[in-house]
């Protein structure tokens, strides 16, 4: 049966056509993010990030803008490259420079080609109103979606909306100075709003940036993200767990706008930079967000404030339940980061307060006794960055304070502190190593923290991280890193201490012009609870490994091939194994009067059991992404179609069907689809003017 399948694939692959130039590369990027969090949801801020830089792409020759910072593929010591290649020969005329510049593999450039330019640098930075109406830009999307047939949800009217998912999103944008953003969205399931203040959508975006108006770095009204230092401290929005295929030093971009329909963890309010000196820097800011909680289970007494279990962050308000939840709690947070710049070195302390309408109180469980509980908490840090020749250290440090931590630190041996140290060295231009050490302690809280590890969050955790980069003989590209990691209290599913280690590597090989290889391998082991006992716990090792072909034509048409095998095994079952071997190709017609592109993958698959399971990249719309989870045996396809009408009009079109042969129900719960077959369609038009 299997090799039927793999016949057929490679049999029909001539027929399926692409929708939009897609990146392989950014495509394993992306898995390997969905299989750490365990999630088919990738991060609006990223999508959001890369899709603004596939329309608007980044000017290498302005070496002074912050968008070259912004660039999360390349190192440091690649962007000083570039600096001291400019410096030296003047701005570049082609992206085909890159290739002139040590440091810069294959990879590395086809990861980077679609979201970078190259064009004259305006050296005029004045502003005139004339000016930004006559050369702003201005982008409107509209977009559906829904799923058929139609989930439990609808049929047994349990959702209080339609089944279509209803967006827009409307942005004004002046170089890189001025960026306004509007946006609205409805999900499926939830319904369209009559009441005030905000009638209509169920979910409203907003932000207003300035950048480089004086002493004023950048400012921001709105929802909106912070960034700073490695994330210990302060870091909301979108970053990279555990990095497998980027050096692990992290690049705080400080204030940033939030994704138009990232409905959690945004921060809302204003937000301001100020150069105090050439080398100065102060960042303030405030937020007052309304968050969804979930009351607590135990029965309050009457004059006690309500208190909330948890704060959700799904985002969806579709069952009576869910709206119940909504804006529940309300969370204020101020603070400031001061920064300053020298001569490769970069020094920085943050400091703010959360203050919570409520007191979150966890259902006390074995697993959570250090959880935050309160209603305020404190968190400061100092964070640093040292550059000299090849040779970077970087590190950040951390501290946090409440009532909770105080009772709990004159309880324990522990102080509530979390921080990461680092190095990088680049051996030379095509090898480079890093190390990083973390720690987090299992009494620290901190609501917006984000962290490199095999967790967001910087609690109990610490670990010892080793990347390496390299060019082996015959251009073959490496990549590879291991992480040996600990938790020194107990965690969900694991009710004891516990150990793990999690190796990667990734090999690649031009073969030929436009011809990609890509070999990878990944093993993690960790302990999870038995079966038999909550409190006996189990060896568990996963293994995943794939091969890509990646093989581009200059008429328009590329073809991506792909083969992947996992593994996982515990000392209490049998093996479970995972199957998927997909064809894609794609065609841009990019020549015509009314250039139009296609995309089209066909994929088999035969997943075992949910241990097993596989992510997979697929291309979607603009502003979308897609990184469906594949379990049970079957096979997924998916079209997608994208017309330009005309210079300033445009639409696309995606349709994706699953079929699984081995089971009559699809999904659980309120989203249990009867069937074998499962059909998605999403449209989308877009206005340029």
């Amino acid at each position: 049966m299997r090799s039927v399948i793999c016949l057929l694939l490679f049999l029909f692959s001539s027929v399926l056509l692409c929708a939009q130039e897609d990146n392989h590369a950014l495509g394993i990027l992306l898995e390997q993010w969905a299989e750490q969090n365990d999630s088919e949801s990738v991060p609006d801020d990223v999508v959001e990030l890369l899709q603004s830089y596939l329309e608007n792409p980044i000017n290498l020759n302005d070496t002074s803008s912050q968008e070259l910072e912004d660039i999360p593929f390349i190192s440091d010591l690649q962007r000083e490259v570039i600096r001291a290649y400019i410096a030296q020969n003047g701005e570049m005329a082609s992206l085909a420079e890159l290739h002139l510049m040590n440091g810069f593999d294959s990879v590395t450039l086809r990861l980077l080609m679609p979201f970078v330019t190259v064009a004259p640098v305006q050296r005029d930075r004045s502003f005139s109103i004339k000016e930004m109406l006559q050369k702003g830009r201005s982008n409107l999307r509209l977009g559906t979606k829904t799923v058929l047939p139609y989930v439990r949800g609808y049929k047994e009217d349990i959702y209080a909306g339609s089944p279509f998912r209803v967006y827009f999103r409307y942005n004004f944008k002046f170089d890189d100075r001025i960026s306004f953003q509007l946006s609205g969205d409805k999900d499926a399931g939830e319904s369209f709003r009559d009441q005030s203040p905000l009638p209509g959508f169920d979910y409203y975006g907003y932000h207003l940036m300035f950048s480089d108006f004086g002493i004023v770095k950048r400012a921001i009204v709105g929802k909106y993200q912070m960034q700073f230092g490695q994330g210990t401290t302060l870091w909301s929005g979108y970053a990279p767990w555990m990095s497998g295929s980027m050096p692990l030093w992290r690049n705080g971009q400080g204030i940033r706008a939030a994704s138009a329909f990232c409905e959690y963890g945004y921060l809302h309010g204003g937000a301001v930079t100020l150069s105090l000196r050439k080398s100065v820097e102060l960042s303030l800011f405030y937020s007052n967000a309304d968050r969804d909680a979930s009351t607590a289970d135990a029965d309050t007494l009457d004059g006690l404030e309500q208190q909330f279990q948890t704060i959700y962050q799904s985002g969806y308000h579709r069952t009576e339940y869910e709206i119940a939840k909504e804006g529940l709690l309300n969370e204020q947070l101020y603070g400031g980061h001061l920064q300053y710049r020298g001569s490769g070195l970069i020094i920085g302390a943050t400091a703010y307060r959360t203050i919570l309408s409520n007191t979150i109180a966890p259902a006390r469980n074995v697993y959570n006794a250090f959880a935050f509980r309160g209603k305020d908490n404190i968190n400061a840090g100092v964070d640093f960055s040292w550059r000299y020749r090849r040779l970077l250290l970087f590190g950040e440090a951390s501290l946090a304070m409440n009532d909770s931590i105080r009772s709990l630190s004159r309880e324990y041996d522990w102080l509530p502190i979390a921080t990461v140290m680092g190095a990088q060295l680049h051996l030379n231009a095509n090898n480079n190593i890093s190390i990083a050490y973390r720690y987090g302690s299992p009494i620290y809280q901190n609501l917006h923290a984000n962290v490199v590890g095999q967790s967001s969050s910087a609690q109990n955790e610490k670990g010892l991280t080793l990347f390496l980069r390299s060019r082996l003989p015959f251009y073959i590209s490496l990549q590879g890193s291991v992480d040996f990691f600990s938790y020194p209290w107990l965690r969900y599913r694991v009710y004891s201490p516990s150990t793990g280690v999690d190796y990667r590597i990734a090999l690649s090989k031009e073969i030929v012009d436009n011809m990609l290889f890509t070999c990878q391998y990944r093993y993690k082991s960790c302990d999870r609870n038995g079966n038999d006992s909550l409190y006996w716990t189990e060896r568990t090792n996963r293994q995943q490994f794939h091969l890509a072909l990646d093989y581009s034509l200059d008429d328009g048409w590329r073809f991506l091939s792909r083969l992947v095998f996992t593994w996982f095994n515990c000392e209490d079952h049998s093996r479970e194994r995972g199957f998927l071997v997909s064809q894609e190709v794609l065609y841009n017609a990019s020549r015509i009067k009314h250039p139009f592109s296609l995309c089209g993958r066909i994929a088999a698959f035969d997943v075992s059991a949910y241990d097993a399971r596989i992510f997979t990249y697929e291309s979607d719309l603009m502003y979308e992404f897609a990184v469906p989870m594949l379990m049970g045996r079957g096979v997924r396809c998916y079209l997608v179609f994208r017309q330009d009408i005309s210079r300033d009009l445009s639409f696309a079109l995606k349709y994706a069907v699953s079929f699984y042969s081995n089971q009559d129900k699809i999904g659980s719960g309120y989203e249990t689809i009867d069937g074998a077959f499962k059909h998605e369609l999403k449209a989308q038009l877009r206005f340029k003017f």
